[in-house]
């Protein structure tokens, strides 16, 4: 359905929904938030006996996260970022 939109609005062979996934997994992890909250944001399951007995979802941490993410691509809009008025995970 993503994709789907995503044509619909002018980025067909352009953007793809798991690319938006990608794209924040990397941009997260370059501005210093912990690859558990990301990891927990993309509904990624840890590996092996931590997955077993880590249960946390970090809700906390990852609305912080996705405030500061959204934040971010709001100041890429308005060009902030380039001018190096945005700084890094806090």
């Amino acid at each position: 359905t993503i994709n789907k939109v995503f044509a619909t609005i002018g980025y067909k062979g352009r953007l793809v929904g798991h690319g938006t996934r990608h794209t924040a997994s990397t941009l997260l992890r370059e501005h210093g938030w912990p690859k558990e909250h990301v990891e927990a944001q993309l509904a990624h399951k840890e590996e092996g006996i931590s997955g077993v007995y880590n249960k946390a979802q970090y809700l906390e941490h990852r609305v912080k996260m996705m405030q500061w993410y959204a934040d971010h691509l709001d100041a890429l809009a308005s060009e902030k970022v380039n001018k190096g008025q945005f700084g890094k995970a806090v």
